[in-house]
């Protein structure tokens, strides 16, 4: 087994630790697995294409930078996506013009998860997600995108875990409200829908 397929077979969280460790390989891993996962994530937010892929290197070069201070307690997403959001934030806070203010539409972040026999990508899911804009897409991408928990996805927002449950609530409910049936066909009813009760 070669030294790249060894890399390639490691958790995020043991990249991470390897990359704490001064590994510049696994880091590069890291960024690799996430380049494009974080690009969706942050492209609804942002003007451009460019800004967004901008936003991508600068929460990169971030990490790298602060990588000692990674926990490795915690999963690597959640400290990824959280300096991400908080990045995302002060550019905002600071009136950086890359941020956008009005959400528009005319932009294709394609669905980094769906391969050619995903079920999501023929309802057009993360479509419909990004036009629900500002969080309802975030806490959307956070628990179905990268699987994070209740209380991770809190943690990235900087919410609390009551206010991540109605958010996700009220995303699921007005991403079933625009897909309705296509989507129970594609995967079924989604858990806190009228079709179900709510909670995780």
């Amino acid at each position: 087994m070669t030294e790249v397929e060894r890399i390639a077979d490691r958790t995020d969280e043991e990249l991470a630790r390897e990359a704490r460790a001064g590994s510049r390989r696994s880091f590069e891993e890291l960024a690799g697995r996430y380049r494009r996962r974080l690009f969706a994530y942050l492209r609804p937010r942002l003007a451009s294409d460019e800004d967004a892929e901008d936003m991508v290197q600068d929460t990169f070069l971030k990490i790298y930078r602060n990588i000692e201070a990674y926990d490795p307690a915690f999963r690597f997403s959640t400290w990824l996506y959280t300096s991400a959001n908080r990045l995302a934030i002060d550019a905002f806070r600071k009136g950086a013009g890359r941020v956008r203010v009005a959400l528009e539409r005319d932009f294709d972040v394609p669905d980094p998860a769906a391969g050619p026999e995903s079920r999501l990508g023929e309802t057009g899911l993360w479509d419909a997600a990004r036009a629900l804009g500002g969080d309802r897409y975030r806490v959307l991408w956070l628990r179905y995108g990268e699987d994070m928990t209740i209380d991770e996805i809190a943690a990235v927002l900087g919410r609390t875990k009551l206010a991540v449950r109605v958010l996700l609530h009220r995303a699921r409910t007005s991403l079933v409200g625009r897909l309705g049936p296509a989507l129970d066909r594609a995967i079924g009813p989604l858990p806190g829908t009228a079709r179900q009760a709510v909670g995780e």
